[in-house]
């Protein structure tokens, strides 16, 4: 079933000229090690903490049970030019790991035309929310998400990522409202 929920969204175009596959794990990490260096400032180069490879462990097994959504974009030339991959985190909510596009195709409505196929999949799939965490200098994601109707619901402070802005975006109805009525939040849309 969920092979043809995916089907029913995927591939996809965003902007007229990207399309948005899904992948597998080792085709997403081909084209994400590919491109990610142009994307990203390498985060010791931020002056933040570098885990050490740790020995094989159990939670790293466990890890990979995980069921993951992994997405390559890809320009006219069949090139990878973005990526995006999540992971349910529980029943209810769908998180988005790692996302990031080169520079010369950001700015282009390339993300936010992802974030719409991909909150849309969620949703038929049955999710209920969607969370991501972002640094809080990233201002082109925070406002793309924002805009999308993400709410920020938390700040966390980590060695090894910096500060980082968490939102979520809820697909439920009745989830933004109990959000809104948690914290006492009048609706500003």
């Amino acid at each position: 079933m969920q092979e043809q929920i995916r089907r029913n969204h995927f591939p996809a175009t965003a902007s007229g000229k990207v399309t948005i596959n899904s992948v597998n794990g080792s085709t997403f990490y081909e084209a994400a090690g590919h491109i990610s260096g142009q994307i990203f400032t390498p985060l010791t180069s931020l002056g933040l903490y570098e885990s050490a490879k740790t020995p094989k462990s159990v939670a790293q097994d466990l890890a990979k049970q995980i069921p993951y959504e992994y997405f390559v974009f890809y320009n006219e030339k069949g090139e990878p030019v973005g990526f995006s991959c999540g992971c349910l985190r529980d029943v209810h909510t769908f998180f988005m790991e790692w996302s990031g596009i080169l520079p010369a195709y950001q700015r282009q409505g390339v993300y936010s035309g992802f974030l719409a196929k991909l909150l849309a999949y969620l949703k038929d799939l049955g999710a209920e929310r969607v969370t991501s965490n972002h640094m809080g200098t990233n201002r082109p994601v925070l406002i793309a998400k924002l805009k999308a109707g993400f709410n920020v619901t938390g700040v966390t402070l980590d060695e090894r990522f910096g500060m980082q802005v968490w939102l979520t975006y809820y697909l439920s109805e009745k989830r933004q409202q109990g959000f809104e009525q948690a914290f006492s939040l009048d609706s500003f849309t």
